[in-house]
């Protein structure tokens, strides 16, 4: 896979190893696009430095399988929740549970996604829906389009906010929610990141005060939204913007 270009802010603030900082959570949960790293891409090396120094947990959170998110993330020690949580692994990938969807939600889920008109011109219509056992995944332009072309699509979701108005996703099952940089993701309604934040937690005995959650998509509808009130939450704009805020609390 080719790894895009990195766009590096002239403002870029210093990088340097985490020091122990008692005034930040001890368990750092992320998303993944347009968070710790842009869509489908590797993480900053600055980026990377940082969370792979961190003396606090990290937990990665995406709608991404675990695979990719360990592609994205490049070797840093973390938990991953992938299929917006519905697959967990430890850091040393040991599975802690994989809640998968039945034939008859796949049917329903496609026939959704069919019955979205699309005005817009794609690449490759082999490359929209990718079935990811737990989650499905719908990208407007194509999960492999061009990373420039797809940030410039739909930025804040409202193509995506729109297209979900005009067609609204009816079942008493499924849920489906604005995700990564082009994308809907259909789960089990519920099944959602902050059903699984909180599982974690739970899980591992962490108190939920020490926690906090880095997120693009805090937005009505975003896939970041259902961790809103379960723990402490941090809307970031992008990951140049996630590095500058982690090294501001750590300083």
């Amino acid at each position: 896979m080719t790894t895009p270009a990195i766009h590096q802010s002239k403002n870029q603030p210093q990088v340097k190893k985490f020091r122990s900082n008692h005034s930040l959570r001890m368990h750092l949960f992320f998303d993944l696009d347009n968070t710790v790293t842009r869509s489908r891409s590797k993480i900053t090396p600055e980026l990377k430095e940082l969370l792979s120094t961190t003396p606090h947990t990290v937990i990665i959170v995406s709608g991404a399988v675990c695979s990719q998110i360990a592609w994205q993330t490049d070797g840093i020690i973390c938990y991953k929740l992938g299929q917006n949580g519905n697959h967990a692994l430890t850091p040393d990938d040991a599975v802690l549970w994989e809640e998968r969807l039945s034939k008859a939600d796949e049917e329903t889920i496609h026939a959704h996604i069919h019955s979205i008109q699309r005005t817009w011109p794609v690449t490759d219509e082999n490359d929209l829906v990718q079935d990811r056992g737990c989650q499905i995944s719908y990208s407007l332009l194509g999960h492999k389009e061009n990373l420039e072309k797809k940030e410039a699509f739909d930025p804040y979701g409202e193509v995506r906010k729109k297209l979900l108005s005009a067609y609204p996703f009816e079942s008493n099952d499924l849920d489906v929610k604005i995700g990564g940089t082009t994308c809907l993701d259909y789960t089990a309604k519920g099944k959602h990141k902050g059903f699984y934040v909180a599982r974690l937690i739970h899980q591992m005995a962490w108190d939920p005060e020490e926690c906090i959650y880095f997120g693009d998509m805090l937005f009505p509808g975003g896939n970041d939204e259902s961790v809103i009130g379960v723990i402490k939450t941090q809307a970031v704009e992008n990951p140049e913007d996630t590095l500058a805020q982690l090294i501001a609390l750590h300083n």
